[in-house]
């Protein structure tokens, strides 16, 4: 059972999920020792190792994508009861928690995938992502992936997840709150990246990739569709080939900063039934964060966006000054 409690000097939410101390974990001492793919649950011919299916794109072992629940959720699907205290305030952790297998090959990475498969993802992800947004209980859904145990990764298998929880955070609330007025100021920022191009890394017929002006990690990348979108679900099919293509051009770039990084992809919504310009944050993991910026949420950052999209457009080297 899951429980949310509210900062109320911040208003950030934190979940206390007790089951996810009991997640397999196969990296340790940041040596990234693999169990092989003889003991991974997310390999085809495996499939008793994890929950029941959800979806999967062909029957038995010969699937290429497979969705099921979260074995070790952070929130669940049964109500729990909360002891409620003066001054503070909780919420019962009901919500849904799935993960998204999206190779069936174990040594596979996400940069490697082909334009093709990796607009079939996206559209799985889109599936799941629409059925669990219908729910009345769920306020927000959060789609990530991570890729290295530096960036939280667990199971070396590829995979993402997908979390639907009964709050807004804090975060995200910020971001709608400032950024949706009279006029979005999302298009406004984005149109003017792409106008200037001096943090432009690229783009497509439907696409902008833009290292973002106050970026907290170093080389961060946005992908944003240049039309309003408000959720993922509104995305155009173009836009889902568009998304695909940014994507194999621009991750590869990513996992060559540096050997064996850490990075997440974090598909950005909004609060639902609330106007947001969705889009798509990928964020290195590098140099970690320290004192400073779990105090003050300042965080310091060496690599100037202008830099970063240098490196992205080929005209630099990684960390080249």
């Amino acid at each position: 059972m899951s429980e949310f409690r509210k900062n109320p000097f911040t208003g950030e939410w934190t979940v206390y999920a007790k089951s996810r101390k009991n997640r397999p974990y196969e990296f340790r001492w940041q040596k990234a020792q693999q169990k092989g793919k003889k003991c991974c649950p997310f390999c085809p011919g495996h499939e008793d190792r994890t929950t029941p299916a959800l979806f999967q794109d062909k029957p038995g072992d010969g699937w290429d994508i497979r969705v099921f629940p979260n074995m070790f959720p952070v929130v669940d699907e049964e109500n729990c009861q909360i002891d409620e205290e003066p001054i503070y305030e909780n919420v019962d952790g009901m919500g849904l928690h799935e993960v998204i297998v999206d190779t069936p090959v174990h040594e596979e990475s996400i940069e490697e995938f082909t334009p093709e498969h990796m607009r079939k993802v996206l559209g799985v992800l889109r599936q799941r992502y629409e059925n669990m947004r219908r729910q009345d209980h769920i306020s927000y859904v959060q789609i990530f992936k991570n890729c290295g145990p530096e960036a939280g990764m667990s199971i070396r298998h590829s995979h993402w997840q997908m979390i639907g929880i009964p709050v807004i955070p804090t975060r995200i609330f910020t971001m709608q709150e400032n950024g949706i007025g009279k006029e979005c100021l999302f298009c406004q920022v984005f149109h003017q990246e792409i106008a200037e191009k001096k943090r432009l890394a690229g783009e497509n017929d439907t696409m902008a990739a833009l290292t973002p002006y106050a970026a907290r990690y170093p080389y961060e990348l946005w992908i944003v569709p240049k039309a309003h979108r408000a959720s993922f679900g509104e995305l155009t099919e173009q836009e889902l080939r568009d998304l695909a293509d940014m994507m194999c051009r621009f991750l590869p770039k990513v996992a060559a900063l540096r050997e064996n990084i850490g990075y997440n992809l974090c598909l950005m919504d909004g609060p639902k039934g609330r106007d947001f310009h969705w889009h798509m944050q990928i964020l290195p993991r590098i140099g970690g964060f320290a004192g400073f910026e779990h105090a003050t949420d300042c965080y310091i950052n060496t690599i100037l966006p202008e830099t970063a999209a240098e490196y992205y457009r080929g005209e630099k080297k990684p960390f080249e000054e």
